[in-house]
């Protein structure tokens, strides 16, 4: 899992210091935390601002402090300056054995804090690589790399890539949920009535955030791949007739102007009766049920929590076999895998399994089976634990 070599010996509890630059969402950063706190150790949580995730962190009774870290442009500096300040001030009074980053932001915060001296040992968590594709934010990212005494990808491609970018040392740690969760038995039939679909009715789900972006890269095609699946329905259609589309999820940010471009394009394509946006649902568990396949097109994703998710309840998935989701989607033995961007691969991959339930059920038993052993909290914190002592008694061998 690491590049480090000594093995840990020191079993004390630690202090270790978690820092995000997101204060929604975050699952996989409060089960993290959560989880070493319930192993010992002393922790204490940063994040930008108060919202839902301070608020379940302080719930779980995690100390939490707010350090507004967020801000790239010239207006934000002097705040941005100023949390800077803060948390060097909070690692120096803290005295953290570790201090643990998670998105880019965070990242470069603590590299820069680390200059401070009396740092703990610095892991950086690279949760997307989305950023490398600004010439800016890759610079940035790249020329203070060496700062971080070691770097976790959330999935194999991420490891190996700042491996060849020059990282001291990489480990490989998935973000893991609470796989016992979901339950696979739970029917569909609730989701389905409410859009009149009958229970053999062929059903396709994508469930994904909308994520509109000034990056050039995604400016045709969003991360996500939203605009691959719109394309890939017409010809699905040519193949499986009777199947309907369900767009799970909406803006993480933003004004709503995207969501309604891509249900605009779903109407030119003339799919608008088959292709059914239901916004953010709650009831997750209910509407996987529903699903036949899952999707997930992205041009750039990690191990990704929906594609988990999926898996969990043993429904077919296609996946883009890109960034982490061959860790989660093996292909031909848990689903199946398609070139990013390319739609009439995806209509074909999601036309194969809709025409096949006995494949797609024996690809979802065992792609359930895997991730009951990869994504499992327990493993994830347990991971991370070792990542930090084996980077601790390395420091303590070399003299660091």
């Amino acid at each position: 899992m690491s590049t480090t070599s000594r093995q840990p010996t020191d079993p004390r509890p630690l202090r270790i210091l978690q820092v995000t630059t997101t204060p929604d969402g975050g699952s996989w950063f409060h089960d993290q935390v959560v989880g070493l706190a319930r192993r010992g150790h002393e922790v204490r949580a940063v994040v930008p601002g108060d919202g839902p995730l301070a608020s379940r962190l302080r719930a779980a009774d995690i100390a939490t402090e707010i350090v507004p870290l967020c801000g790239w442009r010239p207006r934000q500096l002097p705040r941005v300056a100023a949390a800077e300040l803060r948390l060097v001030r909070l690692i120096r009074e803290f005295h953290p054995d570790v201090v643990h980053a998670h998105l880019l932001k965070a990242n470069i915060a603590c590299r820069i804090a680390s200059l401070a001296g009396g740092r703990g040992v610095h892991i950086n968590q690279v949760t997307g690589v989305n950023h490398l594709r600004s010439p800016i934010l890759r610079r940035i990212d790249l020329a203070t790399l060496s700062r971080a005494d070691v770097l976790i990808g959330s999935c194999t491609a991420f490891a190996e890539r700042y491996r060849r970018y020059g990282a001291r040392r990489v480990a490989v740690s998935h973000y893991g949920c609470d796989v016992h969760r979901l339950d696979p038995a739970t029917p569909g039939d609730a989701f389905r009535a409410e859009f009149g679909l009958a229970g053999d009715t062929p059903t396709v789900g994508m469930v994904a955030h909308m994520y509109p972006t000034r990056m050039r890269a995604f400016r045709d095609i969003g991360v996500k791949g939203h605009e691959v699946l719109l394309d890939a329905v017409p010809m699905l259609l040519a193949r499986v007739p009777a199947a309907h589309v369900f767009v799970v999820g909406d803006e993480f940010v933003g004004n709503g102007d995207y969501r309604r471009a891509l249900q605009e394009r779903a109407v030119r394509l003339g799919i608008g009766d088959r292709v059914h946006f239901t916004g953010h649902r709650a009831d997750i568990q209910n509407v996987l049920a529903a699903m036949n396949v899952l999707v997930n097109p992205s041009l750039e994703e990690s191990a990704c929590y929906a594609m988990i998710e999926a898996l969990l309840m043993e429904k077919g998935a296609v996946a883009s076999d890109v960034g982490g989701l061959p860790d989660t989607v093996q292909h031909g033995e848990t689903g199946l895998l398609v070139p990013p961007g390319d739609a009439p691969a995806l209509a074909g991959a999601i036309a194969d399994l809709l025409t096949d339930p006995a494949r797609r059920r024996e690809m979802g038993r065992l792609g359930r089976a895997r991730c009951l052993r990869r994504f499992d909290i327990d493993k994830t914190v347990a991971d991370v634990e070792t990542v930090y002592r084996r980077a601790l008694a390395d420091r303590a061998g070399a003299g660091w």
